[in-house]
């Protein structure tokens, strides 16, 4: 059986490539947002721009919206790094086992068979390398 925070980080790994597009879309969304405040700014873009918009709800709502993308980018953000920071200390045959295995969603059998390794054998390997990570 597998420990609980092994099994929390293949669910995580496997939402790494979600987690690598989201931020993707985020930083766009981040981007169009700050088009739509318009006006001129100075070199910081979450300054205050240098008019005086006509409608200042409409700016505070949009600066509101701003925030809490970045919120959302940073928490994506946060996810991707501790993902790879686990994957660091695993040593190589694994990683990449693991990899394609729950990032990649290829199947475990084909996988074990690139590394000449039965399928039984790469799963407790990937395992006890995880748990030894983890703990």
């Amino acid at each position: 059986m597998q420990e609980p925070s092994v099994r929390a980080f293949k669910n995580e790994l496997r939402n790494y490539n979600y987690y690598q597009s989201r931020v993707v879309t985020l930083s766009n969304s981040i981007e169009f947002l700050y088009e739509r405040l318009g006006g001129v700014r100075g070199i910081d873009p979450s300054k205050e721009p240098l008019h005086s918009a006509p409608n200042k709800d409409y700016e505070w709502q949009i600066r509101d919206q701003i925030e809490m993308l970045v919120k959302k980018k940073d928490l994506f953000e946060k996810k991707i790094a501790y993902i790879d920071a686990v994957l660091e200390c695993v040593d190589e045959p694994y990683v990449s086992a693991v990899r394609r295995i729950f990032a990649e969603g290829k199947n475990s059998y084909m996988v074990a068979n690139d590394l000449h390794m039965s399928q039984n054998s790469l799963l407790y390997q990937i395992n006890k390398a995880l748990r030894e990570v983890l703990e």
